[in-house]
C-alpha cells in the first residue's frame, strides 16, 4: 500500500501574486438529524447538537464556519434569532444597533413561520458561512443558540410544530461543518 505525505501542495506554476494559503488542513462535522422543540428568553441558549470543536494547527490558519439550521417558529412573533459563537464570544453577526438584536441568523416569516397561519409545514432553513481567525492552536468550539426575547413561544428545530405521523410533514438536518484553512 502506498503512501504519501505532504505539509503544502502548490500549483506546478506557484501561487498566483497576492495568493496565502488557502489549502484545507483538517474537517470537523457534525450534522444533527434529532429533534427539538425549544423555549429560551433573552439571554442565548445553545441549540442541542449544534456545536463542533476544532484543533487549529497553526495560529495563523483561519476555520471556514458552515452552519444550516432547520428550523421553525411556535409563533408569528418576529424576535427569536440565532447566534454564531466562538467559545463564548459572537461572531457573524450584525452592527449594534439601538435596541436590535445582534444575530446571526432572523428567526422570522416568512421563512421560518407558515405564512397560511397554520404553522404546521416546513421547517425552513438557512445557512451561515463565516471565516473565522480564532489565532490560537488550542481547542475552539463553535455553537448555534437561540433567543427568544419575547420568551414564550416555540422553537421547533428539524421539524414542523405540528410533527403529526404523515407524509405532508419533513423531518430533516441541522449541521455545522468546520474547515481549518491554511494561513
Amino acid at each position: 500500500m502506498s503512501e504519501l505525505r505532504t505539509n503544502k501542495i502548490y500549483p506546478r506554476d506557484g501561487r498566483p501574486s497576492g495568493a496565502s494559503g488557502g489549502g484545507i488542513i483538517q474537517v470537523v462535522s457534525i450534522t444533527k438529524t434529532d429533534t427539538e422543540s425549544l423555549t429560551s428568553d433573552a439571554t442565548p441558549a445553545l441549540i442541542p447538537g449544534m456545536v463542533a470543536t476544532i484543533t487549529p494547527q497553526s495560529a495563523s490558519n483561519k476555520i471556514l464556519v458552515m452552519v444550516t439550521l432547520s428550523a421553525l417558529v411556535g409563533a408569528s412573533y418576529g424576535g427569536q434569532y440565532a447566534v454564531l459563537r466562538r467559545g463564548s464570544t459572537d461572531i457573524a453577526v450584525g452592527d449594534a444597533a439601538g435596541s436590535r438584536n445582534r444575530a446571526s441568523i432572523s428567526l422570522q416569516a416568512p421563512l421560518f413561520y407558515d405564512s397560511n397561519g397554520s404553522n404546521n409545514y416546513g421547517p425552513g432553513q438557512a445557512s451561515i458561512n463565516h471565516l473565522d481567525s480564532p489565532g490560537t492552536t488550542s481547542a475552539v468550539t463553535y455553537g448555534l443558540y437561540h433567543a427568544d426575547p419575547n420568551g414564550s413561544n416555540a422553537l421547533y428545530i428539524n421539524r414542523s410544530s405540528n410533527d403529526s405521523d404523515s407524509n405532508l410533514y419533513n423531518e430533516v438536518t441541522s449541521s455545522i461543518t468546520l474547515m481549518e484553512i491554511s494561513g
